[in-house]
């Protein structure tokens, strides 16, 4: 039943008032207020890790090789073999890897292989460079008389010495022997103001042309940096260019005022016949 308003009362007036339809309306607020999935961004998936292991061994005698070193070069880290030959990781990616392998007396190896989710296994022949001093073979001997020498200089060095072997260096994740440095020592490298040597900035004795220097003592220096025994003029800049499954040795002199380091091809040729060592060099 519909009633007229009474005279003299007013009511409010209703201007441009459209009645949508109610899909429409359910649509605006889906624009309006979007799902919550759609602002989200999905998680990357985790990538997927499996076990890698295998055997080394001698291409001609078919025996094992201990202490071969193993590395993936795309990991940038590597392993020992064991007494027996084998080696183990624990936690490779799956696909393709590049995987090298090198030990004193042998050819460095290196192939490509693929990893699967459940894992791989694979066989590593090395061939055999006897190194021979009159008709005996040397090899471990020598190796053993250079590592003798490094750590006898080590010992007589009036200044703090840390020293890393090859083992240490291979399980690192640093891709270079400077990264190593960073993470292992808290080694942090600053950009090298004009005039920094190895005694602060305005000595005389700039033993490098490095980018890249270190506070030490409280004073800007360019440390000495010495690559199998020959010093390095690009200082920590070259220590960048260095994988760490290349190096044998690291060693740090004296909060890092020096650092040596030692690849594997510098250790093969001291097979051969080992050299004097340079004197550690003081400083203040």
């Amino acid at each position: 039943m519909l009633r007229s308003a009474p005279e003299g009362r007013r009511y409010p007036k209703w201007v441009g008032v459209v009645i949508l339809p109610a899909g429409f309306l359910l649509v605006a607020l889906a624009c309006l207020f979007p799902p919550a999935a759609i602002d989200a961004q999905e998680p990357e998936p985790v990538p997927v890790r499996a076990p890698l292991h295998g055997v080394v061994y001698d291409a001609l005698t078919g025996a094992a090789v201990p202490g071969a070193a193993v590395y993936l070069e795309h990991e940038s880290y590597g392993v020992l073999a064991d007494s027996l030959g084998t080696f183990r990781f624990e936690d490779v990616g799956v696909g393709f890897q590049v995987i090298a392998s090198i030990q004193f007396g042998y050819e460095e190896a290196a192939a490509r292989i693929e990893v699967s989710e459940a894992g791989a296994f694979i066989e590593i022949e090395l061939i055999p460079q006897p190194i021979l001093l009159d008709g005996v073979t040397a090899v471990v001997e020598n190796i053993t008389t250079m590592e003798r020498r490094l750590r006898s200089r080590r010992r007589s060095a009036a200044y703090q010495t840390r020293a890393f072997d090859q083992e240490r260096l291979l399980r690192s994740a640093s891709s270079t022997a400077l990264e190593f440095l960073e993470r292992e020592t808290r080694y942090y490298p600053v950009p090298c103001p004009a005039g920094a040597g190895v005694f602060g900035v305005g000595s005389q004795m700039s033993a490098n042309i490095s980018s890249r220097c270190i506070i030490r003592r409280g004073r800007v220096i360019s440390p000495r940096v010495f690559i199998d025994e020959i010093p390095a003029f690009g200082g920590l800049d070259e220590l960048d260019t260095y994988p760490t499954a290349q190096i044998y040795t690291l060693e740090v002199y004296s909060s890092g005022a020096e650092v040596r380091a030692y690849t594997y091809n510098f250790m093969q040729r001291m097979a051969e016949r080992p050299m004097a060592l340079i004197p550690i060099n003081l400083w203040p």
